[in-house]
């Protein structure tokens, strides 16, 4: 990824001053997301979930 790439990234998530005084540690922050990204194996199966949906109980309403 070129520099002009990861400084629009970097001014997309509002992160303008962080490239201007850091900019060798969003590179890296940049890589680590890129490597990241890859290591996760997408399901095919788009409605397939790793685990249930889970859901808060219902509180019991309280009487008047």
């Amino acid at each position: 990824m070129t520099d002009a790439e990861i400084e629009a990234l970097a001014k997309a998530r509002g992160l303008e001053r962080a490239w201007r005084d850091h900019p060798a540690d969003v590179r890296e922050a940049v890589a680590q997301a890129a490597r990241l990204r890859t290591a996760f194996a997408r399901p095919t199966d788009p409605a397939a979930e790793p685990m249930p949906a889970q859901s808060v109980p219902a509180q019991p309403r309280p009487m008047p």
